[in-house]
């Protein structure tokens, strides 16, 4: 009898993933030809988002004794947010491609990032967990993104991993909705499900905008005793003040 391709790439799928990736191995999310995730040649286009930021949402400024507008129009409630690159290029098809297209194996270079960043930043924290999806969209998409994000920078860091935080509600996607809509869409979303104790808590995303559901997570985290709340995500949308 002769199997289909598609059929054994799913019966061979069972014989564990690392006998899928020899068999079938992936090519980079971005230029498409060098095996891997993220190819070496790609990984080395992507840039650092290196001061002047504003000390508060991480956003960069144009000088250092610039003020940014939107923190001061609107003051977010958590400690610091830092995101570790721009939201363009090999990232951008990356978190892409684990958002809407399996590529799990994005998890660990993206989260490479992410440590490097917590890292530069020199923040003390001694938890790190993860912006949560509704239950709806994670089984839509059969994992949390941000999740598995959270789980191997953690691992990376020697830092516990734990699920703090649950989704309430079904809201609309982001996209598209400018600062204020975005803060009014994920404003009480979100509630605590596990015990914190004077905790300081790194809260990972895969991509911060305005910060507006990192401060909605960071928000429901200090009312239930965190002591500080640092966001960290892989990317952002490029701008400055």
């Amino acid at each position: 009898m002769i199997t289909q391709p598609g059929r054994l790439k799913e019966e061979v799928y069972g014989l564990g993933g690392r006998l899928l990736d020899l068999l079938f191995p992936a090519r980079c999310v971005n230029c498409k030809q060098a095996p891997g995730a993220l190819c070496a040649k790609c990984l080395s286009t992507i840039q650092p988002i290196s001061p002047p930021l504003c000390e508060r949402c991480g956003r960069a400024l144009v000088s250092s004794d610039a003020v940014c507008p939107d923190c001061r129009a609107h003051p977010l409630k958590i400690t610091r947010i830092r995101t570790a690159t721009w939201h363009e290029g090999a990232v951008r098809e990356a978190i892409h491609a684990l958002k809407y297209g399996k590529r799990r194996d994005t998890v660990a270079p993206l989260a490479k990032l992410v440590a490097a960043q917590l890292t530069a930043s020199k923040f003390t924290f001694d938890i790190i967990t993860s912006v949560p999806l509704h239950p709806s969209r994670q089984a839509e998409r059969g994992y949390n993104q941000a999740e598995l994000l959270a789980q191997e920078t953690a691992r990376l860091m020697h830092v516990p991993f734990a699920r703090l935080l649950e989704r309430t509600r079904a809201t609309t996607d982001q996209i598209g909705l400018d600062g204020m809509a975005r803060r009014k869409n994920v404003h009480g979303a979100f509630r605590v499900t596990a015990r914190i104790q004077n905790n300081s808590i790194v809260l990972v995303d895969d991509v911060c905008t305005t910060g507006a559901t990192l401060d909605a997570c960071a928000q429901a985290l200090f009312q239930n005793g965190a002591h500080a709340v640092y966001g960290a995500a892989v990317a952002r949308p490029r701008s400055s003040f």
